[in-house]
Formats: structure tokens, C-alpha cells, sequence
């Protein structure tokens, strides 16, 4: 697997930053990543490769960012067992709405979620890191030629393989799909077919293959092998999931993982820490239904293999949640969560006198007695 893995990493650092220089690189190092992952699936089977290396993928990221996810886990179980206080601290500037006394009670907050090892901004930083990440994969899975040796290799061959067939019939062949894009093409430079090759569909390479041409031979067998890698149950995982069937399943399942995802974890929120506040619970709730809708929406102008990955992320995420609640909940049983004061842990104990310290405070005492005799 490491000769596959750094086989791959010259021409997957020659690929184009499409993404930007942002997120550019780390699409070429996700897409080194998943290169080998796929690499490592392509050895065994060829059939389903490419979904079956975004399974391993997904396991990979999630294992990644456990730890992130622990300590938001853990940041959100301690500021929900810490409510009490917090509503103490509120309480004390009840009714008093000068600008002054907002200002003490939002630093006091602050100060508090500070010293317990919690804040806003952790419960959103997993989040965050995310949006690059799927952002990288939009192009790693859209343009997997780029990314996958493999999948680049075979468009390669394609392309020759076009390029083998005869002048007159090559131009016959290809000239309705041009005509389609509506765009030009020189179908003898390689380049320029090689870039026709990258947008054809399965419908267009359907209408070549019903020419039933001698010459296609060749042809016919590295499409066959490119079907095999590139679909999964009748899924086109390179091509946006739309709303025509089987596609739009990929969508639906996006959204109701995602609610699955956000409902548990506010179900394990509550059943380990109490309710929240009202105002808490109403904009959880809020975001638990805008959330899948929006990301059901979001997957199906993406690729299948996007969708597919997120629908497998919000599992992953399901069972990871479970574990580390139990871990967060034996942890609490233990003690090892209770809220103590930091200011009285901080308290320094008085030093104990030594017989040096005594002798220098009678030495002392007995020069302030003489003085105060003359």
C-alpha cells in the first residue's frame, strides 16, 4: 500500500488548484489520502471501488477529528451540568438592563465558561473544519481523474483509444455530442478530447457504443471497466445526484441522517444533563430542521459520492456520539467532571513558620523594643 500510496502523490501535486489556493491544497492532500485508500480497495475489486474506498475514507476523517468532537462533546456535558451556576450568575443582574451591568454579567459568563473549559465557539469548531474538508471533496469527487491514478490512467486510455479509430468515423462519432455541448473541439489534438472525454455522460458514450462499429473493440472494454468503478447501485457517483430516480435517494438520505445526527445528540444532551435553558432548546430545535432540509438541498446539485459521504459521516457520527457519552458518563460517576471553583483551588495555603523564619522575627522584634526604649 505505500508504494500505491506514493506512487500516486507526483501527479496528484500536478493536478490543477481548481479549489483555490485555500482549499487547493488540501484537496491534493485529502486526494492523496483517498488515492491510496482507493488503491488499496482497486487491489482486491474492481467493482464498486470508488464507493467502497469513500467507506474507508469517511472511517479515516471521523477518526481524525474524534478528539475535536470529544472535546465538544465534553465542553457541551460540563456547560449543561454547569447550568445551575450559570443561571445564579444571570440571576444576580435580573431586571437590570444598563448597559454597564450587561456588560459585567457577559464577562462573568465568560469568564466562567472560560475557567470550566467551554465556550461557544467549541461547539462550532467541528463544524468549521468540516466546511473545507467538504468543500476539497466536491472537487476530489467531481473531477476524480485529477485525484484517483487509476480513474486518470483510464481516461487516458480512453481517450487514445478514440483517437485510434479513423479520422472520418471519429469525427462522425463525436460530432452529435459536440454539437450538444455546444462547444468546439478539434478531435485530433489529445487534449482537447481528452477535455470532451471528462464531460461525457453515460448517454453519450451509449450513443458511440450503439454505432456498433468494428473498431470499437477496444473501447467498449475500458468503458465497461470505467461503469464498474464509477457506479454503485445504479449510481453515477461522479455526476450530481438531481431529482430524477435512483439519484435523489442519495438527497433524501442526506437530510434524514443529518436530522438522525442532531436529534441524538440533543437526545443524549438531555437524558445525561437535564433540559437546557428555553432559549437553548427552541434554537436547537430550530437548527435540527433547517439543517437536513438545507443539506438535502445542498447534495443534489453535488456529486453522489459527496452526498454518500456526508450520509455516512452523520452515522458514523451517531455511534461515535453513543461512545463517548459513556465515556463522559463513567468519567461523571467517577467525580472526574464535577464542577469545582478555580479561584478556591487557586487559594494559596499560608507557609508553615520555620526556625529561621521564628529566630529572624524575635531578632525583630527585639531591635523595635530597644528603639522604642530610647
Amino acid at each position: 500500500m505505500l508504494n500505491s500510496f506514493l506512487a500516486g502523490v507526483p501527479a496528484i501535486l500536478a493536478a490543477k488548484d481548481s479549489p483555490g489556493f485555500i482549499v487547493g491544497p488540501i484537496a491534493k492532500l485529502l486526494g492523496i489520502i483517498y488515492n491510496a485508500l482507493f488503491n488499496f480497495i482497486y487491489s482486491f475489486t474492481q467493482t464498486g471501488s470508488l464507493a467502497l474506498a469513500i467507506v474507508l475514507f469517511t472511517v479515516f476523517i471521523k477518526i481524525v477529528l474524534l478528539p475535536l468532537m470529544y472535546k465538544q462533546i465534553k465542553g457541551t456535558y460540563r456547560m449543561q451540568k454547569l447550568q445551575p451556576e450559570l443561571n445564579k450568575i444571570k440571576a444576580k443582574y435580573e431586571g437590570k438592563t444598563d448597559e454597564e451591568s450587561q456588560r459585567r454579567m457577559a464577562f462573568e459568563i465568560q469568564e466562567f465558561q472560560r475557567e470550566n473549559g467551554s465556550g461557544m465557539l467549541m461547539g462550532c469548531l467541528p463544524m468549521l473544519i468540516q466546511l473545507p474538508i467538504l468543500y476539497a471533496l466536491f472537487y476530489i469527487f467531481r473531477q476524480p481523474y485529477d485525484y484517483v491514478t487509476v480513474v486518470g490512467d483510464l481516461y487516458t486510455q480512453i481517450t487514445n483509444a478514440l483517437l485510434n479509430i479513423g479520422a472520418a468515423e471519429r469525427v462522425e462519432l463525436l460530432k452529435p455530442i459536440i454539437l450538444s455541448k455546444n462547444t468546439t473541439v478539434d478531435v485530433a489534438v489529445f487534449d482537447q478530447v481528452m477535455a470532451l472525454v471528462k464531460t461525457m455522460s453515460f448517454s453519450d458514450w451509449n450513443s458511440i457504443l450503439a454505432s456498433g462499429s468494428a473498431s470499437l473493440g477496444e473501447l467498449s472494454s475500458l468503458l465497461a471497466q470505467k461503469h464498474s468503478i464509477e457506479y454503485f447501485f445504479g449510481l453515477n457517483l461522479v455526476s450530481n445526484a438531481g431529482l430524477g430516480f435512483p439519484g435523489i435517494i442519495v438527497p433524501i438520505l442526506a437530510g434524514l441522517t443529518t436530522y438522525l445526527s442532531s436529534w441524538y445528540m440533543m437526545k443524549r444532551q438531555q437524558a445525561s444533563t437535564g433540559a437546557a435553558d428555553e432559549m437553548s432548546a427552541t434554537m436547537t430545535k430550530s437548527m435540527n430542521i433547517v439543517m437536513p432540509i438545507m443539506m438535502g438541498v445542498i447534495t443534489i446539485s453535488t456529486p453522489v459520492a459527496l452526498g454518500i459521504y456526508w450520509t455516512l459521516s452523520n452515522v458514523f457520527s451517531v455511534f461515535q456520539t453513543w461512545i463517548v457519552y459513556k465515556l463522559l458518563e463513567k468519567r461523571d460517576e467517577k467525580g472526574e467532571l464535577v464542577f469545582k471553583d478555580k479561584k478556591k483551588k487557586e487559594k494559596k495555603e499560608e507557609p508553615k513558620s520555620t526556625i529561621v523564619d521564628r529566630n529572624k522575627f524575635t531578632n525583630q522584634n527585639n531591635q523595635n523594643n530597644k528603639k522604642g526604649a530610647k
